[in-house]
Formats: structure tokens, C-alpha cells, sequence
């Protein structure tokens, strides 16, 4: 039982150090999602609307990160990169076409 004890001790601690670093990986794992998807070719609607989605939920993980509410700002961080790289699928798919 100590040992449960000790390992859901460990696992909360590192839970809570999570909430209060900012999320610099996610941030950054988003701002290269997003300028690979821009640079790719192609011009298509739903690309540029999964693109400018991935724009503002950077936009807003970097308002949360300024506000130091960092768990949004990572929710908010990985969302922009999903969308980034929903955008870069969509166009590759298109220029393979």
C-alpha cells in the first residue's frame, strides 16, 4: 500500500509541475507546424480554414501563457499544431493528386 501511496504521490507532483511551466515545447512544436503548412504549395478553402484555426489557437495559447494560466496555454498549443498539420495533409493530398 506504501508503494501505491508513493507512486500516485509522484505522479500528482509531476502533474502540478506541469500546470506551472510554460509550455515552450508545445508552443514551439506549433509555431513549426504552422510555418510548415504555410510554405507548402497549394490554395485550397479548407486548408487556409484549418491554417487560420491553428493561427488564433496560437495567438491565444500565447495570450493564456501571458495570463500564466499555462494548462490552456498547452491545451491551446496543441490544438494550433493539429490544425496546422490537418492544413499541411490537406494541401500534400492535393499536390499528390
Amino acid at each position: 500500500m506504501q508503494g501505491m501511496r508513493s507512486v500516485f504521490c509522484l505522479i500528482i507532483l509531476l502533474l502540478s509541475a506541469c500546470a506551472t511551466k510554460p509550455p515552450v515545447q508545445a508552443m514551439s512544436d506549433a509555431r513549426s507546424a504552422i510555418k510548415t503548412a504555410q510554405q507548402l504549395p497549394g490554395d485550397m478553402p479548407k486548408a487556409a480554414y484549418y491554417l487560420k484555426s491553428a493561427e488564433q489557437a496560437l495567438s491565444e495559447a500565447a495570450q493564456a501563457v501571458k495570463a500564466e494560466r499555462y494548462e490552456q496555454a498547452r491545451v491551446k498549443a496543441r490544438e494550433a499544431r493539429r490544425n496546422a498539420q490537418q492544413a499541411a495533409r490537406i494541401k500534400q493530398s492535393t499536390f499528390n493528386k
